[in-house]
C-alpha cells in the first residue's frame, strides 16, 4: 500500500494600528458637534480568546460649533448608531446602553427641553459645554466597550461608528431639535490581534496499492490515482495570510530507510493546492490569501494529490509515503491577497 500523509504549522502575531479623526472646529450659524467626536484610545481584541474584551473604558471627545461672534452650541445629546454590517458590541455610558443598530434608535434623542438640570436621559449621553469662555472641547464622555468573543473584526480595520444628535444654540446660533446624523464620525481603534487557527478536515490522502500499476497506466488515467475532493485544510483568520507548502522528500513517495536518489526507491507525484499543481518544493513559493473570517467561510482551502509513477517498477516494500508541511502565517496587511477558498 502507498499512503502519505498530511500536517501543517500554524503561527500568530499582533499588530495594532491607530487612525484618529482629527477634531477641526467649524464656525455654523446652527449649533451642532462636527464630524470630530473621535475615540482615540486603542484597546486590544483577540478573537481566538474565549473571554472577548470586558468593559474597556475609551473616552469620547466632542468639539462644538460656534458662531461669528457670541454664538455657540451650549447643549448636546446624542446616541451612537452602528451602521448595517458593523460588528456586534456594546457600548454604555454611566451604566446606560448608547450604542443603537441602524433605524433602530427607539425615539432618541429626545428633546431637550424634557431634560432635568443637565443630568440627562438614561441611553443617551448629555452634555452642556458652557459660558462662552469654555473650552469647544468637551471633557472626556467615558464609554464602556465591551466586544462579544468570536466576533469577526479584520485585523487593521477600526470600528466606525455613527452619531446621532440634536442641540441647543445660544448667543444668536439656532438650534437643531431634529436629529441629525455626522457618518462615521466615532472611530474606535482596536487593534486585533492577526491570528489564524487551521486543521486538515478529510480522509487520509491514500493511493491505496499501486504496486501492480506501471507509469504508463498511472499517466493514462490520472483521475483513477487522484485522491478524492473533499479533502482541504480549513482556516479561520482575522487578517490576511501567507501560505507556504513544503514537502519532506520533494513531493516523492519512499518507504521507511529508502533512497530518494534510487529512482527505483521513490514514486513521484503532485499536489493541487490553492489552484496551483505543485510538483516540487520550488515550485510554490509563498501564497497570500485575503482573510477566512471567523466563520471560516473564506477559509476551505482544498487539497488534492495525484499520482506521476506506478509502484510496477520500484522496489517492494509494504509502506511508500510522505509529509507535506503547510504553514500558515498571519498579517496585518497585503498589498495583494487572492480569495483562496475553492482554489
Amino acid at each position: 500500500m502507498r499512503r502519505w500523509t498530511v500536517g501543517f504549522a500554524a503561527a500568530a502575531a499582533a499588530f495594532a494600528i491607530t487612525s484618529p479623526v482629527q477634531a477641526q472646529s467649524q464656525i455654523s450659524s446652527v449649533c451642532g458637534v462636527t464630524g470630530t467626536a473621535t475615540a482615540p484610545a486603542s484597546i486590544t481584541y483577540d478573537p481566538f480568546s474565549p473571554g472577548g474584551l470586558s468593559e474597556v473604558t475609551i473616552p469620547l471627545i466632542l468639539r462644538r460649533n460656534r458662531g461669528i461672534l457670541l454664538g455657540r452650541t451650549d447643549e448636546v445629546s446624542l446616541v451612537i448608531v452602528a451602521p448595517t454590517g458593523s460588528p456586534p458590541l456594546d457600548v454604555t455610558y454611566r451604566g446606560f446602553r448608547v450604542i443603537y443598530p441602524e433605524g433602530s434608535t427607539a425615539g432618541r434623542p429626545r428633546s431637550l427641553d424634557s431634560r432635568d438640570n443637565g443630568a440627562g436621559s438614561a441611553g443617551e449621553i448629555r452634555y452642556n459645554f458652557g459660558g462662552i469662555l469654555s473650552s469647544d472641547l468637551s471633557n472626556p464622555l467615558n464609554l464602556r466597550v465591551t466586544v462579544p468573543p468570536g466576533t469577526d473584526l479584520s485585523a487593521g480595520e477600526p470600528i466606525v461608528l455613527d452619531l446621532l444628535y440634536i442641540c441647543s444654540g445660544i448667543g444668536g446660533l439656532a438650534s437643531l431639535p431634529v436629529p441629525v446624523r455626522e457618518p462615521g464620525t466615532i472611530r474606535i481603534n482596536v487593534n486585533t490581534v492577526s491570528a489564524l487557527q487551521a486543521y486538515y478536515a478529510g480522509s487520509p490522502l491514500d493511493f491505496g496499492e499501486v504496486g501492480d500499476a506501471s507509469t504508463t497506466a498511472v499517466l493514462a488515467a490520472p483521475e483513477r490515482y487522484t485522491t478524492p475532493a473533499g479533502n482541504s485544510l480549513r482556516v479561520r483568520s482575522s487578517g490576511p495570510f501567507e501560505v507556504r507548502m513544503r514537502s519532506q522528500n520533494d513531493f516523492r513517495l519512499t518507504y521507511p530507510g529508502g533512497n530518494l536518489g534510487d529512482a527505483s526507491q521513490a514514486i513521484r507525484y503532485s499536489a493541487r493546492f490553492l489552484g496551483q499543481e505543485v510538483t516540487s518544493n520550488a515550485s510554490f513559493g509563498t501564497r497570500t490569501c485575503a482573510r477566512a473570517g471567523m466563520d471560516g467561510s473564506a477559509g476551505v482551502l482544498p487539497l488534492r494529490a495525484t499520482l506521476k509513477e506506478g509502484g510496477a517498477a520500484k522496489t517492494p516494500a509494504p509502506n511508500y509515503s510522505d509529509v507535506i508541511s503547510i504553514t500558515f502565517t498571519p498579517v496585518v496587511t497585503a498589498a495583494s491577497a487572492s480569495n483562496c477558498a475553492g482554489l
